[in-house]
């Protein structure tokens, strides 16, 4: 990390010593796959409702987006604090939208440690409630998509279904190259949010 201050390097320490449950950083990689589909023009509203220690929301802002951040994890949320993005909630399946967003871009976790397939939910929350009409939404999905056959599942394939998703199949190494690195079955979509006019 560059430009770092003290605090927030003392901040970064602790989390990779104990990293929370189910975060697994974008790797550049992946980062650059997601501008690319964001399609991020300055001055666009955007969101990472699951932001992590921040990689994905410098580059939105790097590429000229407006970000705001939401962070379950207290570290995280005070390293976002410390790097001064905009934290406009802490739960992102409990906070309510300040503004519609033109873009969301997310790395959800794919489940939590009493939740599974959790990405899911978060995926529909985001472009229901927080997603501008004629806004995009670019995520990572877990593979859970395809392989379960509960309703949280098939709840989903159907939304994608009926949003007209494109969904990408992402290389099994996306996740090396970061703190943490694994070997997963992920997916990357796409969803554009039709105009209400």
């Amino acid at each position: 990390m560059e430009n770092t201050s003290f605090v927030e390097t003392i901040l970064y320490q602790k989390v990779k010593e104990t990293p929370p449950y189910s975060w697994f950083p974008s790797s550049p990689q992946l980062i650059k796959i997601m501008l690319k589909e964001a399609q991020i023009t300055p001055g666009l509203y955007c969101l990472e409702p699951t932001a992590g220690y921040g990689v994905l929301a410098e580059a939105m802002v790097q590429a000229g987006a407006i970000v705001d951040v939401i962070e379950i994890d207290l570290l995280l949320r005070q390293i976002l604090f410390q790097k001064g993005f905009n934290l406009v909630g802490s739960d992102f399946l409990t906070s309510q939208p300040q503004r519609q967003y033109n873009r969301i871009l997310m790395n959800p976790p794919f489940s939590t440690n009493k939740v599974r397939g959790i990405d899911l939910a978060m995926i529909q929350r985001a472009y229901h409630l927080f997603l501008a009409s004629s806004g995009r939404l670019v995520s990572v999905v877990s593979n859970s998509m395809n392989i379960k056959n509960d309703e949280r599942a098939q709840t989903f394939r159907g939304f994608l279904k009926q949003t007209k998703a494109n969904v990408i199949k992402l290389p099994l190494e996306i996740f090396w190259g970061t703190l943490r690195p694994v070997t997963v079955e992920a997916y990357l979509i796409v969803i554009d949010k039709a105009s209400e006019f």
